[in-house]
């Protein structure tokens, strides 16, 4: 039969059976099919499709089908259905070999439950033929009766099978049912594995999937199982009922299709198994990481928090960081902009504030740093995410920071920078007089160098000098430019300069470079002289080598010999040199290759020459070499002969016969025996070299040569040899004499050491006696001597023990070895009589040193006693502290009369005084004084004077008064004592340095002339007198006064301090001694180790009482600083109740005073603050001077009120009456505050009634003025134009025009309403028309809903529409009042659309509808297109508004309901720009499909001038894929037989003609239809919105290809306003969104510290001062852009001081210098400070939520 392939769909898969199929549908199908055919003949081959099927599952909602086969047969045969998945070719009933296989026979388009009986076609794709394949539907009983046959079935009986014999029938059924039931049981697991594959092959497993499967593996194992012992049990009765072997093998084999269906089930379930315990352990780790996820989240969170927490505040403080750094920027650009600035005066201070904000920049950077980097090290311990996005956000901030840094690194050096650039304008003009002589030195070797001729070497050589200082002066000019200018901008002049520079050195390269060319000739030319010569003198020297060239037979003499190898020699050297160096000069790049060429052939004839002398005259020159070799081992063998003679004479003292010389000869002889040996070594080693080395290059030669040679050689070796073994000989002698004498060299140094022991026990023999006398001077020498002697002794006798030892071991086994022995038993007997020696000598001295250390240690324990005393003797003053404070009053006492004394206020004192008198006279000084050292009390009195009367007279002498001024003095400042009193006069006696004490003899007294303060005194060190400055005329003081009992103190303590140090050494002396005698446990220095312990126990006593003196001094001292300090507190609570009564009185005057001017400024002011109709009042503005004037004097006298309190400070102390004064001054300062607040309310009032004054003025104006414009049928803005002159009205033109008005308003009232308007009194005030419009047009914003009418009174109108709440309405006309009613309307215009009409302001009841608001602005949040119509055409936009700009609000909002636009993703085929573009749109067609034509090439085609192909030409080659436009054609060329059209690229418009259609049938162009034409100008976008950016603009005609879409898009609906920029008047249409757009308030807060400038221009504007953060600014105009600095600014007026000038909202990089200040902010900064916390603190929580959300 044949076979057909059926085509299948790629994507799809045949379907598969249902997972489980019941068993019992194989053993009683329900349903079978009859497959037969009425045909005649069997053409095809339908044989295999005929016969029974039986049901065996479902496919695609249908049964199929399995032909119920004989055994053995090896086809199945299927029929299933397949519906229109894969499309309607593929749906019908099919006959195939497997279900949704590929081999399939028959099909019939039919979709009936069942196969149809007709409508089959065989093959399937073929025709259908009547009756030949028919398909019978049977119940089962038909089937298993009636089986098909030849009597009810088809009519072709030999298409079917004969019935067999009952018997056989019985057992094939069984056969049959067998194979079905197995049949079945395959396609069940079959699917089932199938399903199970499935199952585990998918991404993602289930715990109940895989259940279901595992029950359904089981399921099937479990008839499979079955199927086996069915089919086991089925083949025992077959055997047993005596079945055939055809049948019985039939079901044998069915079995391990059984068994292998139950290993497959088995594999699949264990796979199932697996799987499922893979996924249940997924779980747990799921459920687990789950678990620690929420651990993890919950960490996550806190850190989160955490960072929310910390974030704002890095951001601020790294924000606040930049700014400073921008603030620094804009001051730098100010003044680096401003090069021509000749005032150097305001140069140097915009440097220094510069400087200084660089400073602090640093300073806010260095902060910020070291926050962010201590928060990124916090954050490395969050958890991960929080971790990550920490990390990030830091890492951002620390780059924001680097980079901040990066900009203020040069702006730091500004100053250095700016004298820089100044040196290198400066530079430019020696720059260019450098340039200028160095293009003239290049002209001249420009001409040189442009001769025709070729150059001569004399001409190079100008040229050279002439472009050495040429290229000199463009070096140092290239330098200084690079130097110099490198980090400036761009400048004119220098990059003329540069170009001149370039120029200059191309110049010079190209005469370098023809200098060269003819420098190069002339070498090559030398050269080829050169090699000539050498050439020359090569082919002389071979010429010679020839003609000395012997005959053949000739015999030549050695001598010729001898020259004719030297000639050849040197010849042959000469050729080789020539070679080699022609070689090298052809390699390189020359001109002279053909000369060089021509001489290396005469070099190669000369070495052929040579190879010819060689070869002739080889044997004559061997013969001589030979001879030669020969001689020269002769020389060296005669050279070891004579070097043997000499080691025969060095043996000569050995020869003599004397067996013992002396030592030294005897080292001296064989130290030349040694030497001469080595000599004859070497001369045996070099002989024996040379003769090896001839002997091989003799072997080379000739027989002839080479025999005599060798034999002559072998002679001279046997000389050698026996050399040699004379030489060996001569060694053993030499070592035999070496032996001898190291036996006598021992003998002498045992001679020597036995002498020097002998020197040491002589030397020790002072110490070896009992007597004592001895002094320890003399006895300190002996033992030195002893010492060293012994040392070199010990030494001496170790260097012959060991001298010995070594000696043994060379004359081991010899006689002389007993002779060594008895030496060193000689030598250990002396070793030990120096030892007895040392320790006899060792216990003498110790009795010395024991003496004496006692002697030492008795002294310093004496040194310890006496210091004792003094400290003890010091302390006792100290411990007394009464009578240094006696003395402490007396010296307040001298301070105060030489104070007075200097100011010549001191009355005299009398020469004697009593007790009473001078009670008086200090009494006295207290009242002049007036200070708290002058107070003193009658105990402190009566005690200095009892200290001061020395002679207790009871009363005090002159001399006796003097001694208060017996004072001590410390340097503090080195100066001169001089002789006299006056300086210029005096001689000086001594320096004083810092530290120095004198000590007073009299008063100090003041030097009129110098205005010196000086004083007569004594040093206390060298006792010497003289005059000292206390204190110079500008103030510096040069002596202080010493206090008594510090004085005491720091001269005890360093007494005290000495005394230790005395005592720590006498202990450190002890201790260190003992430690040194620790070791010792016998004899002299035991006994005075004891005596050391006693001592030292005595000197920690010492030591111990000093501490306890300490102890006592310093508890004293601290008596004293607490009896000081009371007696110090008791004079400060005297003076202070002296104060209090003085200062009562004062303050109590001046306040009643300050009382009586308040009230006298309310009565002034009292017009404007009680007069309830504020219009009549006529001269506000004279009311409020004459107020201010007041005030300010009343501010003058409280301020010098104040200044006599701060004056009058109470003491630090608040104890007694010093807290009575405290309380007084508060009271006064508490009344102070309240009179200057009261004041100040007050003159609040009345400049606020004074605002309201001119405010209703300007109501009066505002209304007269619409009056006006509504009468003359004009806006408001033609009002302004009419007045206005250059864009800004004058004060004197609104004057005009407001007395023209005919207000009814004073002088003074117009004069504060002009003031009020245009922010300044002065008469050169202009108003701008942002100012006039926002002052003279009035709005209103709806509060609640309202209607516009048609008609002022309500009963007659009509409604035009509902005004919704918060628009805006412009008033036009009114308010006017409605008696009737009671309300008040307006005529006004709404914003929304321009409609007008009539609204009431409020209702009858007091309902408000409309609320007055300022003229609306807005203000720009992001770079925005100012658009000209309402409805976005695609236009360009009018312009690009950037962000900070304002716009004045005139129309709108209103909503932009654009219709749906369809769009395409296209690309232009001009330069492949791909983006969006709007194809049509409810206003026009942009692109259109079919406009033009288009063909696009096939293959590569030329485009030509002309259509005649034959006479046109090519302009250039088109390539395949090239799209061009068509324009005419096409035409078919009648004589070439080819089809053109004229066409334009869309590449690059070229236009010409080009072939379609070749004459053979090429295609070279086809037509295409896909592109659009573009029909008019449209924005090529980026983005699928109709408002996303630009990629470019598409031009009219141009070609484009959709790539994407069309699609229809529907923008959003969005607001959109009508606006006026306030910059440069532009007005357009915006997209109004909370993101682009917010209302603008005309104030402005200072955000980071920057420049309030006179003019609008960066550049030319000068300093007004600096605004601080934190300052508020109200707008008088703008903001209006700085062209040249980019920078938006605005006019402005400063509440601080009502400064005016121009500030920059935000910097060019972003830096925010003023933010909005907004109704809300004032409202805040006047809240109370607890509210404000508040609600601050609820906005850094918003602001940590938004942080979060990013």
């Amino acid at each position: 039969m044949h076979r057909y392939q059926q085509p299948q769909a790629p994507s799809r898969r045949p379907g598969r059976l249902p997972v489980a199929v019941k068993r019992e549908a194989a053993e009683a199908k329900s349903t079978r099919l009859r497959v037969f055919t009425e045909a005649e003949k069997d053409e095809i081959g339908i044989a295999t499709l005929l016969g029974e099927y039986t049901e065996l599952g479902m496919n695609h909602g249908r049964p199929t089908f399995q032909k119920v086969e004989n055994a053995g047969s090896e086809v199945n045969v299927f029929v299933y259905y397949w519906d229109t998945r894969d499309g309607p070719e593929f749906s019908g009933w099919w006959f195939g070999d497997k279900v949704g296989g590929t081999q399939v026979w028959s099909r019939a388009m039919d979709s009936g439950k069942a196969p149809p009986r007709k409508g089959w076609r065989v093959p399937w794709d073929g025709d259908e033929q009547q009756g030949l394949l028919l398909v019978e539907v049977m119940d089962t009983t038909a089937a298993m009766a009636q089986p098909v046959s030849a009597s009810n079935g088809p009519r072709h009986a030999s298409l079917l099978k004969q019935e067999p014999d009952p018997d056989q029938r019985v057992m094939a059924e069984r056969v049959k049912l067998a194979m079905e039931r197995i049949v079945a049981a395959e396609a069940e697991v079959e699917q089932a594995i199938t399903s199970t594959k499935e199952t585990l092959s998918g991404e993602e497993l289930d715990e109940s999937s895989l259940l279901e499967t595992d029950s359904i593996l089981r399921t099937q194992l479990d008839n499979v199982q079955s199927e086996q012992k069915h089919l086991a049990k089925e083949l025992a009765e077959g055997r047993a009922a005596g079945g055939t072997q055809t049948s019985l093998g039939d079901l044998a084999r069915l079995a391990p299709r059984v068994r292998q269906l139950a290993v497959s089930v088995g594999s699949q379930l264990t796979h199932v198994q697996a799987a499922l315990t893979k996924v249940r352990q997924q779980a747990m780790l799921a459920k687990q990481k789950a678990s620690a996820a929420e651990v993890a989240a919950e960490r996550e969170q806190k850190d989160a928090a955490s960072l929310q927490a910390i974030l704002p505040e890095a951001m601020d403080i790294v924000t606040a960081a930049e700014d400073a750094v921008e603030t620094v920027a804009i001051l730098a650009a100010a003044v680096s902009v401003d090069e021509t600035d000749t005032s150097e005066t305001h140069k140097a201070k915009a440097i220094q504030d510069i400087e200084k904000c660089a400073s602090k920049a640093q300073g806010d950077l260095l902060e910020a740093k070291k926050l962010v980097n201590g928060h990124m090290a916090a954050c490395k311990k969050y958890a991960p995410e929080a971790q990550k996005v920490a990390i990030q956000e830091f890492a951002a901030l620390e780059k924001r920071l680097n980079e901040a840094a990066k900009r203020l690194t040069p702006l730091k050096r500004f100053r250095q920078e700016h004298e820089q650039k100044a040196a290198a304008r400066k530079a430019l003009m020696e720059i260019s007089q450098k340039l200028s002589s160095a293009e003239l030195e290049i002209e001249k070797a420009h001409i040189m160098t442009s001769t025709d001729s070729q150059m001569e070497q004399d001409d190079i050589t100008s040229t050279a000098q002439l472009l050495g200082p040429a290229e000199e002066d463009l070096k140092n000019a290239k330098l200084l430019i690079a130097k110099r200018l490198n980090a400036t901008s761009k400048d004119d002049l220098l990059t003329k300069l540069q170009k001149k520079l370039a120029s200059a050195h191309q110049e010079m390269v190209k005469s370098r470079q023809i200098a060269k060319g003819g420098e190069q000739l002339i070498k090559d030319k030398k050269v080829v002289l050169e090699e000539e010569r050498k050439v020359g003198l090569m082919e002389t020297l071979v010429e010679k080598a020839e003609k000395m060239m012997p005959a053949e037979d000739q015999d030549v003499k050695k001598e010729e010999l001898i020259q004719i190898d030297s000639a050849i020699k040197s010849a042959n050297a000469a050729v080789h040199a020539s070679q080699r160096s022609l070689d090298k000069h052809l390699a390189g790049d020359t001109s002279a290759k053909a000369c060089l060429s021509k001489l290396v052939s005469r070099v190669k004839e000369a070495a052929t020459k040579m190879e010819k002398i060689k070869k002739t005259t080889k044997t004559q020159r061997e013969k001589a070499s030979a001879e030669v070799i020969v001689k020269a081992a002769e020389q060296h063998v005669e050279a070891v002969e004579a070097a043997l003679q000499k080691v025969a004479e060095a043996e000569l003292p050995f020869l003599k016969g004397i067996e013992v010389i002396p030592l030294s000869e005897a080292s001296s002889a064989i130290a030349e025996c040694e030497q001469a040996a080595k000599q004859v070594q070497e001369a045996l080693e070099r002989a024996k070299s040379l003769i090896a080395t001839k002997t091989i290059e003799a072997k080379k030669f000739a027989e002839v040569a080479s025999k005599p040679c060798l034999e002559r050689l072998a002679l001279q070796v046997e000389r050698i040899n026996a050399a040699a073994a004379k030489l060996s000989q001569f060694r053993k002698d030499t070592e035999s004499h070496k032996r001898t004498s190291q036996m006598h060299e021992a003998a002498e140094m045992l001679k020597k050491a036995e002498e020097e022991v002998e020197k040491t026990i002589e030397a020790g023999a002072p110490l070896d006696t009992e007597d004592l006398s001895i002094t320890p001077e003399a006895a300190t020498e002996v033992c030195a001597k002893l010492g060293h002697l012994e040392k070199a002794a010990n030494k001496t006798v170790t260097e012959a023990l060991v001298f010995l030892a070594e000696r043994r071991k060379d004359v081991k086994g010899t006689p002389k070895e007993v002779e060594l022995e008895k030496m060193q038993a000689q030598l250990i007997k002396i070793k030990a009589k120096l030892q007895t020696a040392k320790k006899n000598a060792s216990q003498q001295e110790q009795r010395f040193v024991a003496r004496k250390l006692a002697a030492e240690a008795a002294q310093r324990g004496e040194e310890v006693e006496e210091e004792l005393k003094k400290v003890q003797a010091a302390a006792e003053p100290l411990q007394q502290s009464s009578g240094f404070l006696v003395q402490s009053n007396v010296q307040r006492l001298a301070a105060v009369v030489q104070e007075l004394k200097a100011k010549d206020e001191l009355k005299q004192a009398g020469k004697d005084m009593t007790l009473g008198a001078f009670r008086a006279f200090v009494a006295r000084l207290a009242e002049e004084h007036n200070s708290e050292d002058s107070v003193f009390s009658e105990a402190e009195v009566e005690a200095m004077f009892h200290h001061l009367d020395a002679d207790n007279s009871g009363d005090l002498s002159e001399s006796e008064f003097q001694g208060i001024f017996a004072e001590q003095f410390a340097c503090v400042q080195p100066i001169s004592m001089t002789e006299s009193f006056s300086i210029t006069d005096g001689k000086s006696v001594a320096k004083l340095e810092v530290g120095s004490v004198v000590e007073a003899l009299g008063m100090p007294q003041f030097d009129e002339h110098q205005k010196l303060t000086r004083l007569h005194c004594r040093l206390a060190d060298d006792m010497k007198e003289g005059w000292v400055t206390m204190k110079g005329n500008q103030g510096k003081v040069f002596l202080d006064r010493l206090s008594p009992h510090n004085t005491s103190l720091k001269a005890f303590e360093r007494m005290r301090q000495a005394s230790c140090k005395v005592v720590g050494k006498a202990l450190g002396y002890l201790n260190s001694t003992r430690k040194t005698l620790a070791d010792c446990d016998r004899g002299p220095l035991v006994e005075a180790r004891t005596k050391m312990d006693e001592l030292r126990a005595k000197v920690v006593a010492s030591q111990q009482k000093l501490d306890e003196i300490k102890k006592k001094v310093e508890e004293a001292a601290k008596e004293y600083s607490k009896r000081e300090a009371a007696e110090r507190q008791a004079r400060s609570n005297a003076r202070t109740r002296r104060l209090l009564d003085s200062i009562s009185k004062e303050i109590d005057e001046k306040c009643e005073n300050l009382r009586q001017e308040a009230k006298r400024i309310r009565e002034v002011i009292d017009p404007l603050n009680s007069t309830a109709d504020l219009e009549a009042v006529a001269t506000p503005s004279s009311i409020l001077r004459d107020g201010e004037q007041m005030s300010a004097k009343l501010a003058d006298e409280m301020a010098a009120v104040r200044k006599f309190i701060e004056e009058h400070e109470a003491p630090k102390s608040a104890e007694g009456c010093a807290t009575q004064i405290k309380q007084l001054l508060a009271s006064a300062v508490s009344k102070l505050d309240a009179l200057g607040k009261l004041n100040a309310q007050h003159m609040k009032v009345a400049r606020s009634s004074a605002l309201k004054v001119g405010q209703a003025a300007l109501r009066k104006a505002q209304q007269a003025m619409r009056t006006e414009a509504l009468r003359r049928e004009l806006g408001v803005e033609a009002l302004f134009d009419e007045m206005a002159g250059e864009g800004e009205v004058a004060r004197s033109a609104m004057q005009r025009r407001l007395e023209s008005l005919e207000l009814s308003l004073s002088s003074e009232q117009v004069a504060l309403l002009l003031d009020t308007i245009m922010e300044s009194s002065s008469e050169d005030a202009v108003i701008s028309r942002w100012r006039f419009l926002r002052n003279f047009q009035q709005f209103y914003e709806c509060q609640k809903n309202i209607a516009l009418t048609t008609d002022f009174v309500i009963s007659n109108c009509k409604p035009k529409r509902s005004l919704n709440a918060s628009e805006v309405v412009e008033v036009l006309e009114g308010p006017q009042r409605d008696e009737k009613l009671g309300i008040e309307r307006i005529r006004g215009r709404a914003m929304r659309d321009n409609l007008e009409g009539w609204v009431s302001i409020s209702g009858n009841q007091g309902t408000a509808f409309l609320k007055e608001r300022p003229k609306p602005f807005v203000v720009c949040l992001i770079d925005l297109p100012l658009e000209k119509d309402f409805l976005s055409s695609g236009e360009p936009p009018i312009r690009l508004l950037k962000a900070d700009e304002v716009l004045e609000h005139l129309e709108g909002p209103r909503s932009d309901t654009s219709e749906a636009l369809m769009r395409a993703r296209c690309k232009a085929l001009s330069d492949d720009a791909t983006g969006w573009i709007t194809l049509t749109s409810q206003q026009q067609v942009t692109a259109e499909k079919g406009h033009q034509k288009f063909f696009s090439c096939k293959n590569g085609v030329a485009i030509t001038d002309g259509p005649n192909i034959k006479a046109c030409k090519v302009f250039r080659k088109l390539e395949a894929g090239e799209v061009i436009r068509l324009l005419e054609g096409p035409e078919v060329d009648k004589d070439s037989g080819v089809t053109r059209i004229k066409a334009a690229c869309l590449k690059d418009g070229l236009e010409g003609w080009v072939t379609t259609l070749g004459n053979a049938g090429t295609l070279y162009a086809e037509e295409q239809t896909q592109y659009y034409t573009v029909l008019c100008e449209a924005p090529l976008q980026k983005a699928k919105h109709s408002t996303s950016e630009t990629v470019r603009a598409l031009r009219r005609d141009e070609a484009i290809e959709v790539l994407e879409g069309p699609v229809e898009f529907t923008p959003e609906i969005t607001e959109r306003l009508k606006a006026r920029a306030v910059n440069d008047g532009a007005m357009g249409w915006v997209t109004a969104t909370t993101k682009r757009l917010k209302r603008w308030y005309p104030t402005y807060m200072c955000k980071q510290s920057t420049v309030l400038q006179d003019t609008l221009a960066t550049k030319s504007a000068n300093l007004v001062r600096r605004v601080e953060e934190g300052e508020v600014l109200e707008v008088l105009d703008g903001p209006k852009e700085d062209a040249e600095a980019g920078l938006l600014r605005v006019r402005a007026k400063a509440r601080k001081d009502q400064a005016i000038g121009w500030i920059t909202l935000r910097g060019n990089q972003g830096t925010l210098f003023l933010a909005q200040w907004t109704a809300r902010d004032e409202q805040l900064a006047k809240q109370p400070k607890e509210q404000k916390e508040k609600e601050q603190k609820e906005e850094k929580e918003e602001k940590k939520v938004a942080t979060s959300k990013v």
